[in-house]
């Protein structure tokens, strides 16, 4: 981990742990670019292997990785037979203001909203740290219900996660 959080690849694994366990039936797909890889671009030195080590355990809970044939490039499409469909968007600590890549993750997120039903929910997920708090708060709790829209924080042991489903508040644990 970071001192700050978790990369964005960490923060799917939590997402595999805790929201969508392969062995409880969910089938995932993940897309994952090269920059949450560590290749090209700079880097801070533990990236790499963290991002490795978060790859090789995502193999082993069978998370399949590449683009999803009907969605694309949604960075986590959770599949289940009764729990319905979810198409997530994740972020992580990187080098872009945390504001913009939120901004970013929403844009990509409403470019992929094209189904509407019970059975589809969407989401963005980013890592339990105040700062990512702070800004997963400044959407607007209405447009979470209209919009179906969970928020997910993972913890930063990635053994934690907190799901904030649609329509409900994200509590504000003090200034920040």
């Amino acid at each position: 981990m970071t001192a700050t959080g978790l990369y964005q690849l960490e923060v799917k694994l939590g997402l595999a742990r805790g929201a969508f366990p392969p062995g409880s039936g969910w089938q995932l797909t993940m897309h994952i670019d090269p920059m949450e890889k560590g290749v090209g671009g700079k880097h801070p030195p533990d990236k790499v292997k963290r991002v490795t080590a978060a790859l090789r355990e995502l193999r082993k809970l069978e998370v399949t990785i590449g683009t999803h044939k009907q969605f694309g490039p949604v960075d986590v499409v959770a599949e289940h037979e009764k729990g319905g469909l979810r198409l997530i968007e994740v972020e992580g600590e990187s080098g872009r203001q945390r504001e913009q890549a939120l901004y970013s993750s929403l844009g990509q997120l409403l470019l992929s909203m094209k189904l509407w039903s019970d059975y589809v929910g969407y989401g963005i997920a980013v890592p339990d740290t105040r700062e990512w708090r702070r800004q997963v708060r400044k959407i607007p709790t209405e447009l979470t219900k209209r919009l179906n829209l969970s928020r997910y924080l993972v913890g930063l042991n990635l053994n934690s996660l907190t799901t904030i489903g649609p329509g409900e508040e994200i509590a504000d644990w003090g200034r920040g």
